[in-house]
């Protein structure tokens, strides 16, 4: 075998690069595309851990690189078949793919990999999104169900819950949660979406108990204006609708930046114009808030309002 002999000085140079690689830590303020770099040279030196391949699966991920990130876990799991947070982040990656058999193997995996310990309610609510995303809603819901065995701090959980819920037809069940889990957290995203549905389910007299003093302890008017002016037209007083859709409209456009508008502006916008009866103008602010990448989520009481 041939063997280059290198000078005393060069040798050193390169030991001392080795144990830097080694032994310093990835810092929190470097870009991903910096850590991969970092990673992939730790690899290159100390070979591909399972540790190592999953760090650099989370900055893919970061950066969009979602097949890189897949492959990386992927020879994580086969080198590690016990690591349970891999399996998970895989099924995450492979969800955001839209690969929703392969999730459902790997977040089975990562259940049947977790310690006996370990807390699965994290792991249980991302197979209820799986089966969610294979249109599996009510084992989504039974999933939800055994991850709130105790009730979670994280509001988004609720938030998931409730989708379920409302593709289910259960509007009862899924106020009922909605204002638990805001009197449980205090989740003023909570708040927001439990009086949305309120209002959804045609409860406009409860909801309006509840806009009334956000509206008056918020800085900005316009959602809540849009709320109440959904309740008052469900109540039959369409002056005072009008009459709040037009303060809720000119404080929109005095906040709503030309060239770089807000995608929850121009939501809540094409809902003012929806229930206003311009429809032209609602699908003009739906397609650009589409075209900016607002989730189809926040879009989705307007659009109602449009099918209308």
């Amino acid at each position: 075998m041939l063997t280059i002999a290198y000078p005393v000085p060069v040798r050193l140079g390169l030991i001392l690069v080795a144990v830097m690689l080694c032994a310093a830590p990835l810092r929190a303020h470097d870009s991903p595309e910096h850590l991969v770099e970092q990673l992939t040279a730790r690899m290159k030196l100390h070979g591909s851990t399972p540790d190592l391949l999953y760090q650099r699966a989370i900055e893919y991920r970061v950066l969009g690189k979602l097949p890189a990130a897949a492959r990386d876990l992927q020879s994580a799991v086969k080198l590690q078949p016990g690591f349970a947070t891999a399996h998970a982040e895989l099924a995450r990656i492979c969800l955001a793919q839209n690969k929703t058999a392969p999730a459902l193997d790997a977040i089975q995996r990562a259940l049947e990999c977790a310690a006996p310990d370990a807390d699965p309610a994290a792991l249980v609510m991302i197979r209820a999104a799986v089966r969610s995303a294979r249109r599996e809603h009510a084992m989504a819901l039974a999933d939800c169900g055994r991850a709130f065995a105790s009730p979670p701090a994280d509001p988004e959980w609720y938030l998931t819950r409730a989708q379920y819920q409302i593709r289910l037809g259960l509007t009862n069940e899924c106020l009922r949660g909605l204002r638990d889990g805001f009197e449980r957290t205090g989740s003023a995203v909570l708040e927001v979406e439990w009086i949305e549905t309120l209002l959804d389910a045609r409860h406009f007299d409860e909801a309006l108990q509840q806009i009334e003093p956000n509206l008056r302890d918020s800085r900005w008017r316009s959602s809540w204006l849009l709320r109440r002016a959904r309740a008052r037209i469900g109540q039959g007083d369409s002056a005072a609708a009008r009459t709040d859709l037009r303060a809720a409209l000119e404080e929109i456009n005095e906040r709503l930046h030309p060239q770089h508008p807000d995608v929850t502006l121009l939501a809540d916008r094409a809902l003012g114009h929806a229930l206003s009866g311009d429809p032209r103008a609602a699908k003009k602010d739906l397609a650009r808030a589409k075209k900016l990448g607002a989730e189809p989520w926040l879009l989705r009481r307007a659009a109602s309002h449009l099918s209308k």
